[in-house]
């Protein structure tokens, strides 16, 4: 049986843990359908006699995060306004839309941030933006009719930047050129430390049914490293606020791999968020790319974690989660049960976009704003990521799009695959051929590079259904990066490694 190998594996020695957290770990294999249908093979190390994990195949190497395909960094230039404008224009009658706004500002810099934004504390800014969005949602409109609106999600830099009036003023010009009257989620992305009861309330009044508020970690120490002061409380009180306000839906964002964490620091930081009952709880691997987000370099000084010590991170936050009542979602999500999300899940309806784990099934995501991607069946189109240069393009009566990616029936194919993968930690290969009506014998290059996986125990593989067999969710990005011909051999630089 697969437990009895994932057993002997969580005792091995390479990353010690509490027996607690080690029954954790083992109760997430035995009692997980996606793990345990097809039998691990692990090496087996001679000196102890126990079953080990070959890290070394998957642990610290690069691999996109997978929340398109082709990944970001292959989108081109090439994709022009035109493009988008076409695609638009030619929506079927019937075709509803979700919506993605990014709101590029923030008050203050955390030196771990790899979003689009930048700093500002001048009101005029924001304003000249503002009115730059509200021109391309009526461009927009202007060319996709009236659509229906499934889901509206806010990003940001930090949306809760905006002030009363000015997020009224928004969603009534969203309101004039959509129909919400069906919408199943607004959500918004707040800074704890910008959030307030009374803009509560003002959001609960716009619409918003849905916060992710930004944790991170509570530790004193690493919240001084990294320039975000919010303590426990701070967010508490904000949690209550917006419950009060009748904002239920309330998500929390975690994140390991920052200097000076400890797995007993971060379990800490878990127990608290679980004692705030957030309905999902996503649990982030910290990007360090230097070379693109200067600013990260600062936090070198304080020493960062190496893959090895963020995989122990990682397993000590999550086996909080999980010990308190939360499902796993995909690779870095968890849901309380009865969630939308872990029913989606177990019903193979999750879906994976820029703005991580969902169960919207939309194929027609629009993004409006700054660096905002557009996520479609015809590709992507990603809109001029600075704000003035957007603001000049929408200025001059043009959508602003910068670049993106025209996808081909093998690009779909592959990101259906990719998708399942990283949702399901498993997929029916032959099964996703079929639906695309593409041969399934030149995928033949791609299981070969599998082979060095399978026979390491990494994945299990019956015909071909491939599944993920460790209990190291993560390590599905690498599986997924063998159906990936753009990622393989390039040298562009990818989010981050896996850990």
């Amino acid at each position: 049986m697969a437990t009895c190998g994932a057993g002997a594996f969580l005792l091995c020695p390479l990353i010690s843990r509490p027996l607690k957290q080690s029954l954790i770990l083992l109760k997430r294999v035995c009692f997980n359908p996606m793990l345990q249908i097809l039998p691990m093979k692990l090496k087996t190390n001679p000196k102890t006699n126990r079953r080990e994990e070959n890290f070394d195949l998957w642990l610290g190497k690069p691999a996109p995060r997978y929340t398109s395909f082709p990944p970001a960094p292959f989108f081109t230039p090439a994709v022009t306004e035109q493009d988008y404008s076409s695609y638009l224009s030619t929506l079927a009658d019937d075709a509803g839309v979700s919506l993605y706004l990014h709101i590029p500002f923030c008050r203050s810099l955390c030196l771990y941030c790899g979003c689009n934004m930048s700093v500002t504390q001048r009101a005029d800014r924001v304003q000249n933006y503002l009115g730059a969005l509200k021109r391309e949602i009526e461009r927009v409109a202007a060319l996709t009719g009236k659509r229906r609106v499934r889901s509206l999600h806010f990003g940001g830099g930090t949306p809760n930047i905006l002030g009363e009036q000015e997020l009224r003023d928004l969603f009534a010009v969203l309101r004039q050129h959509f129909d919400f009257n069906a919408a199943r989620e607004i959500a918004m992305e707040l800074d704890p430390r910008l959030a307030s009861a009374d803009q509560a309330e003002s959001l609960a009044a716009c619409g918003i049914t849905r916060v992710s508020l930004g944790a991170q970690d509570f530790n004193p120490e690493v919240q001084l490293i990294v320039r975000r002061h919010q303590p426990y409380e701070q967010v508490a009180a904000v949690c209550a606020a917006l419950r009060h306000a009748g904002i239920r839906r309330i998500n929390l964002d975690l994140m390991y791999g920052l200097p000076k964490q400890t797995p007993e620091s971060l379990a800490d930081t878990a127990r608290r968020v679980c004692a705030l009952a957030p309905d999902r709880v996503a649990l982030f691997s910290y990007a360090h790319v230097p070379q693109i987000k200067k600013h990260q370099r600062v936090l070198e000084k304080y020493g960062l974690p190496d893959v090895r010590q963020c995989l122990a991170l990682e397993n000590a936050a999550r086996g909080v989660l999980i010990e308190n009542g939360y499902c796993e979602i995909g690779i870095d999500h968890f849901a309380k049960e009865g969630d939308g999300l872990t029913q989606a899940s177990r019903e193979g309806r999750l879906h994976r976009t820029f703005q991580g784990y969902t169960e919207d099934d939309t194929p027609h995501l629009l993004g409006l704003g700054a660096s905002s991607i557009g996520q479609t069946p015809a590709g992507y189109f990603q809109n001029e990521p600075d704000a003035r240069a957007y603001q000049s393009l929408v200025a001059n009566g043009q959508l602003p799009i910068r670049r993106g990616f025209l996808v081909s029936p093998e690009d779909r194919l592959r990101r259906a695959i990719i998708e399942r993968l990283m949702c399901d930690l498993a997929c029916d290969v032959a099964a996703v051929c079929r639906r695309h009506n593409f041969p399934i014998e030149n995928l033949a290059e791609d299981f070969a590079r599998l082979r060095p996986y399978e026979e390491a125990g990494l994945i299990a593989r019956q015909g071909a259904t491939l599944r993920l067999a460790t209990p190291y969710r993560m390590a599905v990005r690498i599986i997924c990066k063998a159906f990936d011909p753009y990622t393989l051999g390039s040298q562009k630089i990818l989010s981050s490694r896996v850990a």
